[in-house]
């Protein structure tokens, strides 16, 4: 959800003095030519293709979520306690996989169909930018360039092509962010019994997709207060009504709480480094560029001359450092929005991943697009447009030809070589997740540090079991249970917080206990999860 008070000001009826007369009306779609319009198809369409495309396997989390949504539906939120996720995007995959089944691709079409829905909002939320610029007079009456530009940023975006292919929740967290912005503005525009109720669905729904959303809605509450108190009189009453259907949303979320709190005081991100209040928005900008971070970094350039640059004719820009209109609270929202989710992980304890950017990457997008009118001349426009295009579709790509894990390589090492009654441990366990997917039923598989099946995780408490955990015996009842006959095969994750170490002490305890190990599989950090193999031979 995002609010901009210049547009609330625009929709209120006041108009910016300084602003120059608008151009004559003119037929809409008439600056749209044939050959424009089919190019544009021609990428949205491939951007659509590639959102349910990649000859990845599933890494651990996407193998995890799919395990997790196999359950009955009564028993996810015991199952979600462990994990510390809310449950909509799991129920939802529940349904799914019932109806269409669950191999890998089955399972991502799901997110996929979220990221192609997305571009619909996308693209009025474009539109809504365009008729600003129309007001303040920068843009001639009919023609679409932001809506048009949102769309082609959003079909080719590394980042929203990787989270439509994959089992997660970003997808659908990209697509509510986008409804979201378009019932808030239509809120405050104007009140209507159904827009309240789109405000409180989606703010709900939000919260039941990922706990990032409380700093989205916060930061938008923030701002409504201040539209409420100081903005333009027309709008002052519905942007307390938008907060009070937020509110109401925010109501739906009161079954969860006990479970919210379980996972607040018990599981948290126990696998990742605590936030990096400045490595973590670089790590966000990389992740809007998937495995080609010149794209966040162009994107960047491009919400940095929305904000701050205005063009004066086909050669030179007017940089003002106090920010232009047009989407300057978008922007300033959109960094909020990061900024206020890292001091809550960072007082918390927790980490921060590049995918939860997914709550104000709609808005960043939109500022980024919004740049790309700033240049006057239309062949430098179009010709940055198109090289944003370019570099997207080499980041999206790029997604659909690289595997995300090396658990192929594991599985297959260990089929090629294992019998019948070997064991397989995985060191941490939650890598162990999609391998044992890939493996038969016939072999004796369990995690580090639970000793159980690898496929789910209890993270509940972790941190605390590992250090309390006694790896020497650990590994001595992996001997054990092996038995003189049978082979063990080790999958382990290096560098991991936390595991690292137990992990490395049970590896080269067996060592000990078996006389020698054989590297299978060497980690490559080509992988998004890299990982190890050990073979443990027969006594």
């Amino acid at each position: 959800m995002g609010l901009g008070v210049d547009a609330l000001r625009g929709a209120s009826g006041g108009t910016d003095p300084t602003a120059a007369p608008s151009s004559p009306p003119r037929s809409a779609g008439s600056s749209d030519s044939v050959l424009v319009i089919l190019a544009v198809a021609s990428v949205v369409a491939l951007g659509i293709g590639l959102r349910f495309y990649t000859l990845s396997n599933l890494w651990a989390d996407e193998a995890l979520t799919v395990n997790v949504a196999h359950l009955p539906l009564s028993d996810l939120s015991h199952a979600l306690r462990q994990d510390g996720a809310p449950p909509l995007y799991y129920a939802l995959l529940h349904l799914w996989m019932r109806g269409f089944g669950s191999s890998d691709v089955s399972a991502r079409a799901l997110s996929g169909l979220f990221g192609v829905l997305a571009l619909i909002p996308a693209w009025f939320a474009g539109r809504r930018l365009d008729e600003r610029r129309i007001r303040a007079g920068r843009q001639e009456q009919g023609t679409r360039t932001v809506a048009w530009a949102l769309v082609l940023l959003l079909a080719v975006s590394p980042f929203a092509i990787r989270y439509s292919t994959e089992v997660r929740m970003y997808s659908l967290m990209v697509l509510l962010v986008f409804l979201g912005y378009l019932a808030v503005m239509r809120l405050v525009e104007r009140f209507s019994v159904t827009r309240f109720v789109g405000v409180a669905v989606i703010a709900a729904l939000l919260l039941y997709t990922h706990y990032w959303a409380l700093g989205l809605l916060a930061t938008t509450c923030a701002v409504l207060v201040v539209v409420g108190l100081r903005g333009p009189v027309k709008t002052r009453r519905n942007a307390w009504i938008t907060i009070a259907a937020i509110a109401v949303g925010g109501l739906a979320f009161i079954p969860w709480i006990p479970n919210f709190l379980y996972q607040v005081h018990h599981t948290g991100t126990p696998w990742g480094a605590p936030v990096s209040l400045t490595g973590s928005p670089a790590e966000a900008l990389g992740a809007f560029g998937g495995n080609v971070h010149v794209v966040g970094w162009a994107l960047l350039m491009m919400a940095l001359l929305a904000v701050f640059a205005l063009g004066i004719d086909g050669r030179h820009l007017a940089v003002d450092l106090w920010s232009q209109r047009g989407v300057r609270l978008e922007a300033g929202l959109a960094a909020a929005i990061l900024a206020v989710g890292l001091a809550i992980a960072r007082l918390s304890g927790t980490t921060f991943e590049g995918r939860y950017a997914a709550t104000m990457f709609p808005l960043f997008l939109m500022v980024a697009a919004f740049g790309v009118t700033v240049f006057v001349s239309k062949p430098i426009r179009y010709g940055v447009l198109v090289l944003l295009v370019l570099v997207g579709l080499w980041g999206g790509g790029s997604n659909a030809f690289r595997n995300r894990t090396q658990a192929f390589q594991s599985a297959n090492a260990i089929k090629a070589g294992a019998h019948s009654g070997d064991l397989v441990v995985y060191c941490p366990d939650y890598i162990g997740t999609d391998v044992s997917r890939l493996l038969p039923n016939d072999l004796d598989q369990v995690s580090f540090p639970s000793m159980h099946a690898p496929g789910r995780i209890d993270w509940v408490d972790y941190k605390h079991r590992v250090e309390h955990m006694d790896t020497l015996a650990f590994a001595r009842s992996l001997d054990r249970r092996a038995g003189r006959d049978h082979n063990i095969w080790f999958v382990y994750e290096p560098g991991q917080p936390i595991v690292d170490q137990p992990c490395t002490k049970v590896a080269d305890a067996l060592t000990f206990l078996r006389g020698q190990r054989t590297q299978l599989v060497e980690p490559d950090t080509y992988f998004f999860e890299h990982q190890g193999l050990y073979r443990y031979p027969a006594l």
